[in-house]
């Protein structure tokens, strides 16, 4: 993907964002076909591959725009303290999927969307890895086993319709992650 320069390819790249928010929320990204995403756009099709490789890449640069849109709205003043920076970024991430509720259910479901929650995924991953600090297990193990856990919980806060508020399900989470002992919840 090519770097953004003047407002005409920002004009473009943001058409290409939306037509492809749009069409997944009508169907799944498997589904989508480049045309179906330029006529939507009105945007030609030399003109996407001038700054996207396939759709593959315009995927990629939309939701690294939907983590960028939802990083500016996490409460920066927890950054020192990583739970409750965690659990920020997951309120901020389960208020977006209540504002998007369609997206989301195009991209979180199992038909064949993989791809996005794995780009999603990945961008998580890799930001709480950056807030870790020296550990002596490997930092992507450890934000890999988090990030897994707290998508697991949010995707099936989603499944069920949303039922409890956010801050209710991020409380779950905080004993999920601070409750070392798993098994004692068992009992």
């Amino acid at each position: 993907m090519k770097e953004k320069k003047d407002l005409r390819i920002q004009k473009t790249y943001k058409l290409l964002a939306e037509a492809l928010i749009k069409l997944l929320q009508e169907k799944p990204f498997a589904e989508i076909r480049l045309n179906e995403i330029c006529e939507e756009a009105l945007v030609h099709k030399t003109t996407f591959y001038h700054h996207f490789t396939d759709k593959y890449d315009l995927l990629k640069y939309t939701i690294t725009l939907i983590q960028k849109e939802m990083l500016t709205k996490l409460d920066t003043s927890s950054e020192d303290n990583l739970l409750d920076y965690y659990c920020n970024l997951a309120k901020v991430y389960m208020s977006n999927i209540k504002k998007n509720q369609q997206f989301y259910r195009s991209i979180l479901s199992s038909e064949g969307n993989t791809i996005c929650t794995d780009l999603l995924y990945d961008m998580f991953v890799e930001d709480v890895e950056k807030k870790l600090g020296q550990v002596d297990i490997p930092s992507f193990y450890i934000s890999s086993y988090y990030v897994s856990g707290v998508f697991a919980v949010i995707n099936e806060w989603f499944r069920r319709g949303m039922k409890e508020e956010e801050d209710v399900v991020i409380e779950y989470l905080k004993k999920m992650i601070t409750n070392h002992n798993f098994i004692s919840l068992l009992d």
